[in-house]
């Protein structure tokens, strides 16, 4: 989780330089050919029976879900500070806790409902809605937080029978699919290193996704997602590096409560599935 982390990191990195001087469905196209040609990669070292599956419609909900989570981060990207783009999507894990009654018929006792208020007062905390300081450009990485839920989800019911390139390979066509739906029209043909950078979003998001997939195959959700946090040290460092971005107080504090509820719930989802 800690190498996906990492490799995500990079990815926004890359995308916030691209957003300075690219359309963002270029940024999107670019990542998701990289990304497709990644996956026939391992499609070929894994073989074609790797993308065998006997759940294609949770694969094609999941996917759609992965390419709205990344398209409304990117966009987010664009437009806000990358700590406070990330501190926000990651409200996920709360939200996918909250969907679970309704799609998987889940029960939330009382703390589990405290520590996902708790995590919305987090998000509050850094949106700021009603103040001057809101943004609705703030709510781009709320709605890339739902899809991501439904991407929790659906990987739950997946990664007992599915592997991890196949998720990776659905996933990439789907979003080639959908940013050829949505190709520019004002596309600007990026030079070598522009180029370069932006087939790396392929390579980097790819990595991501494949040990995300793989640290959801071989570990519970209570042990992974402490690690999933190391993104906002990753993030936090190379944004200040590379953008001088610094996360101000309201962040931070958001950060935190959006953390602690969300260990919080994970740990009591595996204290859950002990106690049954």
């Amino acid at each position: 989780m800690t190498l996906a982390m990492f490799f995500l990191s990079i990815n926004d990195i890359i995308y916030k330089y691209m957003s300075f001087n690219f359309p963002v469905w270029e940024a999107v196209f670019f990542r998701a050919l990289s990304g497709v040609i990644i996956s026939c990669i391992l499609v070929y070292i894994s073989g074609l029976r790797s993308l065998k599956t006997s759940k294609p419609i949770r694969h094609f909900v999941r996917a759609f879900s992965a390419v709205g989570c990344v398209v409304f981060y990117v966009f987010g990207i664009k437009y806000l500070l990358l700590s406070e783009n990330i501190a926000i999507a990651h409200s996920a894990p709360i939200i996918a806790a909250l969907l679970a009654v309704p799609v998987l018929g889940e029960k939330i006792g009382m703390q589990r409902t405290l520590a996902i208020l708790v995590g919305f007062i987090g998000v509050i905390i850094i949106i700021k809605p009603g103040t001057d300081l809101f943004n609705l450009n703030s709510l781009l990485p709320l709605a890339s937080a739902l899809f991501m839920a439904s991407v929790y989800l659906t990987t739950r019911s997946l990664m007992s029978t599915e592997s991890s390139v196949s998720i990776v390979f659905y996933y990439s066509i789907s979003l080639l699919l959908t940013s050829v739906i949505f190709f520019p029209h004002n596309f600007i043909m990026p030079d070598i290193f522009n180029l370069v950078c932006a087939m790396c979003l392929g390579i980097m998001g790819s990595a991501g996704h494949f040990f995300m997939s793989k640290a959801a195959k071989y570990a519970d959700v209570a042990v992974t997602s402490p690690f999933e946090y190391t993104s906002f040290i990753f993030v936090g460092f190379m944004a200040y590096i590379f953008y001088n971005e610094v996360p101000n107080f309201s962040i931070i504090i958001g950060v935190l409560l959006i953390f602690f509820a969300s260990i919080y719930i994970a740990y009591r989802e595996q204290g859950k599935k002990i106690s049954n």
